[in-house]
Order: C-alpha cells, then structure tokens, then sequence
C-alpha cells in the first residue's frame, strides 16, 4: 500500500540519508541513513560501486513494498549515474527528478531549497 510521499535519497560514495516528503507538504522528513562502512581505499571506485549497489537494493525494496511513489537522486553526477543504473526499472519508473550536486553534508535548508525546484 503506498504513502503518496515522495522520496529524497541524498548520497555520496560511502552515505546516503533517504527523506520523504509526504503528498502536500514541503518539508524533509529523515526516514533512514546507511553508510558503506569502513575506510574508503584510493581511487574507492570498487567501493562506491558496491555501494550504489546497496542503496539500489534498499530503494528496490521500498518501493515494491510501497513506501514512496516518486523518487529524486542527489548525488556527485559519477555516483548518480552508478546508482541509477543499479536501480530496478520499477524504481527507476518512480524516479521524477536528479540533482547532480554532493549535498550530504547540506543543511537540511539548503536541501530542501534544492528539491522544491525539482517537486
């Protein structure tokens, strides 16, 4: 059953915190935050690939269990690519917007300023 919200995943390569922003409303509400664990090793691409691959598999998930119906990625553009690729084509139906800026460590106004233009 879904919530009518939609979800704001904000990443980088090794942190993700995943906001909804439920049907008629503006405001970012924080839903849950992964992190890949560990050091990051040079060049990390290895890493941030299995890493994608983790969010993918938990944003998959959601969406069939149906707790957002759309979805925005913010990520550095490389990241962003990585990580719409690992995602479902369900998930990837859901998605209504990009921003291809790292704003994970972003105040949640700034976020939200960012999203609003895109919702």
């Amino acid at each position: 059953m879904s919530v009518h919200a939609t979800w704001v995943v904000v990443a980088d390569q090794t942190r993700a915190t995943i906001y909804a922003v439920p049907r008629g409303m503006s405001r970012l509400r924080e839903v849950f935050e992964l992190e890949s664990g560990g050091e990051r090793p040079p060049g990390g691409r290895a890493r941030a690939c299995a890493f994608a691959a983790q969010l993918a598999l938990y944003i998959d998930e959601a969406q069939r269990d149906g707790r957002f119906d759309e979805l925005i990625l913010v990520a550095p553009t490389a990241f962003l690519e990585a990580l719409r690729e690992k995602l479902s084509k369900a998930a990837r139906g859901a998605l209504i917007g990009e921003i291809g800026k790292n704003l994970v460590a972003a105040g949640r106004e700034t976020l939200q300023e960012e999203v609003l233009r895109v919702l």
